[in-house]
C-alpha cells in the first residue's frame, strides 16, 4: 500500500513539473510494469511539451525578426512620404507640386508592395493561406504569367520566349504557383538589359515537370546561390534596382507547399531559374 502511495506522489509531482513547463526526468522506464509504462508515457509528454516550447520560441523569434525586417525595409519609403507631404503643404508652384506629388505616390506603391508580401509571406508560413491542388493545365498557368508580364517585358523591349511543352495535367494552385513563375518573370525583366530575351522552358520527365526561367540579366555571384531565397536578401548585382528581395523568398514558399522545389544555375551572362513540381 504504502509502495503504491509512493508512486501515485510520484505521478503528482511529475505532473506538477509538466504543468510548471519544465523538464521531466524519471527513472525505471523500461521494466514491463503498470507504473514504469506510465513512467515511460510521462517522459514521452515531456519531450513532446518540450518540442512545443522549442517550436514556440523559434516561431516568436521569426515573427520578431520578420517585423524588424519589416520595419527596416520601411523606413526609408516612409521618410520620403513625410519629407514630399511637408514639401507639397509648403510649395505652391505647379510644377513642384506635381513632383512631390509623383514622389508621394511612389512612396505609397512601395509601402503597399512591402505590406501585401509581408502579409502573403506571414500566411504562407503559417499556413494560413491552403494551397488547394488540382489536376490543370501547366501549359496554360505559365502562359497566363507571360501574358501578364508582357507589358512590363514590351516597356524594356524585352521577348518573352515559351518553349517546351506538358500536354499531361499537374496538381497544382494555379492562382499561387502562377504568382512564384510571375515573381521569377518579374525578376528577370527587372534585371535584364534591353532589347534582350526571357525564355521559360517547359520539361517533365517520370519525376517531375520543370518549369525553367533563363535571361541574360545581371546574374549572381557564385556564393550567392545559397542565399537569393532568403527573405529581403538581394543581390550584389541588385542592390541599386528597385526592390526589396521577396519575390523569389515568396515562390520557395508556394512551391514547397506544392511539395516542390527551386533551384538556380549561374550561367556566364544571366541566371536559370528552375521550379519543380511532383508528378502524380
Amino acid at each position: 500500500m504504502g509502495r503504491k502511495r509512493n508512486e501515485m506522489e510520484e505521478f503528482s509531482r511529475a505532473l506538477e513539473v509538466l504543468l510548471a513547463g519544465e523538464t521531466l526526468r524519471l527513472s525505471d522506464t523500461s521494466q514491463d510494469t503498470l507504473p514504469s509504462k506510465i513512467r515511460h508515457q510521462l517522459m514521452r509528454l515531456s519531450d513532446a511539451m518540450a518540442g512545443s516550447r522549442e517550436r514556440a520560441a523559434r516561431d516568436q523569434q521569426e515573427i520578431r525578426e520578420m517585423i524588424a525586417q519589416l520595419a527596416h525595409q520601411m523606413r526609408n519609403p516612409l521618410a520620403n512620404l513625410e519629407s514630399y507631404l511637408e514639401l507639397l503643404d509648403m510649395e505652391e508652384d505647379p510644377g513642384e507640386c506635381r513632383f512631390c506629388l509623383d514622389a508621394v505616390k511612389d512612396a505609397e506603391r512601395k509601402i503597399r508592395f512591402l505590406t501585401e508580401g509581408f502579409l502573403k509571406m506571414a500566411r504562407l508560413e503559417q499556413r494560413i493561406i491552403q494551397i488547394r491542388k488540382d489536376a490543370e493545365d501547366l501549359e496554360k498557368t505559365v502562359l497566363d504569367c507571360i501574358l501578364q508580364e508582357q507589358k512590363a517585358a514590351e516597356e524594356k523591349g524585352i521577348e518573352l520566349l515559351m518553349t517546351g511543352e506538358h500536354p499531361k495535367p499537374v496538381r497544382h494552385d494555379a492562382v499561387w504557383l502562377g504568382e512564384a513563375v510571375c515573381n521569377l518573370l518579374d525578376n528577370s525583366i527587372k534585371y535584364s538589359p534591353p532589347e534582350s530575351v526571357v525564355e521559360v522552358e517547359l520539361t517533365a520527365n517520370e519525376m517531375f515537370a520543370r518549369i525553367l526561367v533563363r535571361d541574360f540579366g545581371v546574374g549572381i555571384e557564385p556564393e550567392e546561390e545559397a542565399l537569393i531565397f532568403q527573405r529581403f536578401y538581394r543581390g550584389v548585382r541588385t542592390r541599386g534596382s528597385e526592390g526589396f528581395g521577396l519575390g523569389l523568398y515568396l515562390a520557395r514558399e508556394i512551391v514547397r507547399q506544392h511539395d516542390g522545389f527551386m533551384k538556380v544555375t549561374r550561367r556566364r551572362q544571366g541566371l536559370e531559374t528552375a521550379i519543380y513540381l511532383p508528378e502524380e
